[in-house]
């Protein structure tokens, strides 16, 4: 066995992840050669910082066993694309914890980034519209409604248009609205003000998959359409879907009330 061939199986030898063909060979190699038994010690003191790091780090099981596997396929990784120089780099003694930790914490991270929760576009919504009714975001008010629909349906190049609600009936009226970037996506938002309290719809595509997963779902009959209810404090919300797009209305009025706009107390135009 050539020495590169037995230095592409010591991270397999390390990890028990060679056959009994492979490993009674590269065995034989090491026993054999200096050098290669020299990096074989290297790569397996490195993974053992690793592990010294790690179980330093108070971490679920299940993550810490994910940043295991994950450490020692970015290891393996950086072995077979950068060869021998990196092995080298690697090997000084003085680096090998600081390498150690710092695959540990490149790990953490990326783990800890997919676990996240993602924010979604009905959930992000919600501080928008509390924003708007506390005076922190600046409107600017219009009287020509028909002329606010056009801007806000070019504003996303015509892909889409706000939902135009009719809300006189309550005494709201459509004063403001703006495209805001929720969670990757353009939203286009409009305030509704009058005598009661202050609606924000907002109008987004998507599909019923954009409730969020503690909403109560409540399928219209007559309709045929689902309505998502939830909360957060004393803000609600109620999302639906109108064609390929998502109507989200976000008020502090009653969760019932709100469901009655959103179902018919006021009609769609």
């Amino acid at each position: 066995m050539r020495c590169d061939e037995a230095q592409d199986l010591i991270t397999g030898l390390i990890d028990a992840e060679l056959t009994a063909t492979e490993r009674v060979a590269v065995e034989g190699h090491l026993a054999e050669c200096r050098n290669c038994k020299i990096q074989f010690e290297r790569e397996a003191a490195l993974k053992r910082d690793m592990k010294l790091v790690a179980a330093a780090i108070v971490v679920p099981h299940a993550l810490r066993q994910k940043m295991e596997n994950r450490g020692a396929t970015l290891v393996r990784d950086i072995s077979l694309r950068q060869g021998r120089s990196v092995r080298q780099w690697l090997a000084a003694s003085r680096w090998r914890p600081v390498c150690a930790a710092a695959v540990v914490a490149l790990v953490i991270a990326v783990l800890l980034f997919q676990v996240q929760p993602k924010k979604d576009v009905a959930t992000a919504a919600l501080p928008i519209h509390e924003s708007i009714v506390s005076g922190k975001t600046t409107l600017v008010r219009v009287n020509d409604v028909a002329r606010l629909r056009k801007e806000l349906t070019l504003a996303v190049n015509d892909r889409f248009a706000p939902i135009a609600l009719d809300l006189s009936m309550i005494k709201l009226h459509p004063i403001a609205g703006f495209v805001q970037k929720l969670a990757g996506r353009e939203v286009l938002v409009t305030i509704y003000e009058g005598s009661g309290p202050t609606i924000t719809c907002f109008t987004f595509l998507g599909d019923d998959e954009d409730a969020p997963k503690d909403s109560e779902r409540l399928f219209d009959p007559e309709m045929k359409i689902n309505f998502y209810l939830f909360s957060r404090g004393p803000v609600s919300a109620v999302m639906h879907r109108v064609g390929e797009v998502n109507c989200l209305l976000v008020s502090k009025m009653p969760p019932a009330d709100l469901l009655a706009v959103a179902r018919g107390g006021s009609h769609h135009t």
